[in-house]
């Protein structure tokens, strides 16, 4: 080999202008996948506290509806309850709660499309039959929103909640003050990541909000005759679950 070919073998083995793009070209898969994984981490805490939000809003909103007369308890419409969940399903917007995602069944292949979340609204009364140092509670009526109509109630229905010691988690059970009315709510919502499953742990799921919110004033519960206690003079649909 000659003096030429030398140099030129020297020059290249000292040469170190292209180390940068090697190394950018290894790593850049790793910091992908971190950047990736944290927008996706972010995008999910994200969508959870907006749906704590859209819960507690919504417990708050029932809480609060009704219609006061000068000589009797204050009543609750159909209407009313209906627009609380518009207003609630407006403030989902953002994460299309009131929209629909593509799903196929993991058993059977077979795709289809669901609906993305759904709220279901309680109002547990006490039971009066039952002594004052140990109440027992039921849940008198339920109305529902959202298309996704396959979630059903984690506690209950009017039908099979009829003697309960509260509702809600385990140890976390709520339950209304002597005489009066609470409103529970459960959000359920079925979460998809952004990005192609993969780049980070997240994966479709189901994500579960519950809030509770005590009515402040006196309701009246009876309603008119042969109702659960709601009165729908408007005769507004009715949201049942």
């Amino acid at each position: 080999m000659d003096n030429k070919s030398l140099r030129t073998l020297h020059q290249l083995k000292r040469n170190q202008s292209g180390v940068a793009m090697i190394e950018l070209a290894v790593s850049l898969p790793f910091f992908l996948g971190l950047v990736v994984g944290g927008v996706e981490t972010a995008n999910y805490a994200s969508v959870i506290m907006q749906l704590n939000q859209i819960t507690l809003h919504t417990a708050d909103a029932a809480a609060r509806i009704g219609t006061t007369t000068p000589s009797a308890n204050k009543t609750i419409s159909e209407a009313q309850i209906n627009d609380v969940f518009e207003g609630s399903l407006r403030e989902g917007k953002r994460i299309n709660l009131g929209g629909n995602h593509d799903y196929t069944d993991p058993s059977s292949g077979a795709k289809s499309t669901r609906g993305n979340g759904r709220i279901i609204l309680s109002s547990v009364e006490e039971v009066a039959a039952f002594d004052a140092s140990a109440p027992r509670y039921r849940i008198r009526w339920q109305r529902c929103a959202g298309s996704a109509d396959f979630y059903k109630s984690n506690y209950g229905t009017p039908s099979t909640a009829t003697s309960i010691t509260g509702i809600g988690p385990v140890g976390k059970q709520a339950s209304p003050p002597p005489g009066g009315v609470l409103m529970f709510v459960e959000l359920q919502y079925y979460f998809k990541p952004m990005i192609v499953n993969g780049f980070s742990n997240l994966t479709d799921r189901t994500i579960s909000q519950v809030a509770s919110m005590v009515v402040r004033e006196n309701r009246d519960t009876v309603g008119p005759t042969g109702s659960d206690g709601i009165y729908n003079d408007e005769k507004a649909t009715v949201s049942t679950c």
